[in-house]
């Protein structure tokens, strides 16, 4: 009988190299096309289909040598989502109303939604005609929250993770498989849980990269 595999709380089954994972062997955009078609990624980045599609409705900046299958969603006309170099996304969800901003070489796995805003008022009072006016095409932003979020380089958010509003994950962070981040995250640490609390704080060799 071949013994079960431990898996740590942020680990992907299918391994922690960035590239290894279902996602790569999707079908991907030739650069050329993404030109055509309008959006703002540097050589080398690989896109799939759904991440041209939805990045070319807002305004958007992606870096060199990347891996990106992620959906775009830009809530306000003044969104903007920027990702650097070297960087892997997978079957993901960026949600943004005024700025997500991913630094470089930072793996985000797959099931993974990062949204800037509350998407509705806490006040039942306030939301009352929220589903009135999506159906007329418009939505009323007064008193929801709204506050931009940051991963910096080298970070690595695991599978099915959330990162709501306002969250800076710190560079060299970890957090861990289905987590729900809901305050920032040191640099050179690892959390889970829900809601996200440190649960290691990464070795000396890891901070030398």
């Amino acid at each position: 009988m071949v013994a079960a595999q431990r898996i740590c709380p942020w680990s992907s089954p299918r391994g922690s190299n960035k590239h290894d994972t279902e996602d790569t062997d999707m079908p991907f955009v030739p650069p050329f096309l993404q030109r055509l078609a309008g959006v703002n990624v540097g050589a080398g980045t690989k896109m799939a289909i759904q991440s041209v599609r939805t990045a070319r409705r807002g305004h958007h900046s992606i870096g060199e040598d990347g891996i990106i299958n992620c959906y775009f969603s830009f809530d306000r006309p003044e969104a903007q989502i920027t990702i650097g170099r070297d960087c892997f996304i997978g079957k993901s969800h960026l949600v943004a109303a005024t700025g997500i901003t991913i630094g470089n070489d930072v793996v985000i796995s797959w099931d993974v939604t990062i949204v800037d805003h509350n998407s509705h008022s806490l006040d039942w009072k306030q939301r009352a005609k929220d589903v009135a006016d999506w159906r007329q095409g418009k939505k009323d932003w007064t008193d929801i929250g709204v506050a931009p979020v940051t991963i910096d380089d080298n970070a690595w958010i695991g599978m099915g993770v959330t990162i709501l509003k306002g969250v800076t994950i710190g560079r060299g962070a970890v957090v861990g498989a289905a987590a729900v981040v809901t305050k920032d995250v040191a640099p050179f640490t690892a959390v889970a849980g829900n809601p996200a609390r440190q649960i290691r704080d990464l070795v000396e060799q890891d901070r030398a990269i």
